[in-house]
């Protein structure tokens, strides 16, 4: 019995699945939706790391998973945001000339990370409405290059929604428009709290 329901005849000897874009291969332009770059936890996996992790296993678990950031995470909650440049950069270095020094291999990624109470954050509400121009313009003021995003539930509990990396912006934007047009700009906003409104 031929279970084949489609029109044609069939060309190929087995199933072929698409050629798919990776989403940083996709072109963007400053008035896109600022959610075309956020990294959706609830659709993908969030990347975490144990405070207490060697910074250089850590650094190498970015190299292996294609990632420049990493959320810093103890006993399920959300500690702080370790980068590459934290651990490539000055921070150990800086660590190093403390009065308790230890050797780059004890540095520990608790050591370099930026805090929670110390990272920027932009609520979900915001991202939902906002434009690349937007995300670029909320960078460019606070001089980051990773903004967290905070959602809300009914009784105000904040709940850590995504993550926006300006460098993964700037290669999708690939030069084809670096200028903020005046029509895609808003009002300058403010930092309360470490969250951007």
């Amino acid at each position: 019995m031929n279970s084949d329901f489609s029109d044609g005849p069939k060309i190929h000897t087995a199933g072929v699945l698409p050629i798919r874009q990776p989403a940083e291969n996709q072109k963007l332009r400053l008035r896109d939706p600022a959610l075309h770059v956020m990294t959706d936890f609830k659709t993908r996996i969030a990347i975490t790391v144990a405070p207490d992790w060697q910074i250089d296993e850590a650094l190498a678990d970015m190299v292996r998973l294609g990632v420049r950031a990493m959320l810093v995470v103890r006993t399920g909650s959300v500690i702080g945001l370790v980068t590459s440049y934290d651990i490539e950069g000055s921070r150990p270095v800086q660590f190093a000339q403390r009065p308790h020094a230890r050797r780059r291999e004890d540095i520990r990624v608790g050591d370099v990370m930026t805090k929670w109470e110390d990272l920027p954050t932009l609520g979900w509400q915001t991202v939902q409405t906002a434009r690349i121009s937007d995300l670029l313009e909320i960078f460019s003021g606070v001089g980051v290059m990773h903004l967290v995003v905070v959602e809300s539930d009914d009784q105000g509990a904040e709940s850590v929604r995504g993550l926006i990396s300006r460098s993964r912006i700037e290669r999708q934007l690939n030069g084809v428009e670096n200028v903020l047009p005046v029509a895609d700009k808003t009002p300058s906003r403010t930092k309360r709290n470490g969250e951007l409104r």
